[in-house]
């Protein structure tokens, strides 16, 4: 299994790439071959080479950000099949919502393999320490779960459950 993890944030606090960069420590842990895409820095990804995808966006407002959504629309039918988890950070759950809804409808259109968790992160601020190092123990069980769910679905299993708390 390849993960792509893209993150899409262009705010100074960086959030989610905080919580990218939780994700990338704890799928290494695990042995799983990931590779980490910041927007901010690379706008070319080619997502074909992957079997899943985990975006961590900040809204810009009640959207996804321009470069995310040029992301998408660049790699339309790469899309088609793979298992997407979209996570939205923010500070305001109701634009956190609908930046989430836009980018799962936008990504559904392409026929994307969507983890149905809604995911929104608010109020992450106080949630990490000076070292970066996550101090918050739900956020951390509710990201434990998370890669299980991609990591449960994305296994072509008979056996392979879904986890839901």
């Amino acid at each position: 299994m390849r993960i792509a993890l893209v993150i899409s944030d262009h705010d100074q606090k960086r959030t989610s790439l905080k919580i990218g960069l939780e994700l990338e420590e704890r799928l290494n842990a695990l042995g799983i071959d990931n590779t980490f895409f910041d927007l901010q820095d690379d706008y070319l990804i080619d997502i074909s080479m992957y079997d899943s995808v985990i975006i961590v966006a900040e809204n810009q407002g009640p959207l996804i950000s321009f470069q995310l959504y040029n992301l998408i629309l660049n790699n339309q039918n790469e899309w088609a099949g793979k298992l997407i988890l979209p996570i939205i950070t923010t500070d305001e759950a109701i634009l956190g919502e609908s930046a989430f809804q836009q980018i799962r409808s936008l990504l559904k259109s392409l026929n994307a393999d969507i983890i149905t968790e809604q995911t929104i992160f608010t109020h992450l601020h106080n949630k990490f320490d000076q070292e970066m190092n996550l101090k918050d123990q739900e956020l951390n069980f509710v990201i434990n779960r998370l890669i299980m769910l991609v990591i449960s679905e994305g296994k072509p299993s008979p056996y392979r459950m879904r986890i839901i708390a």
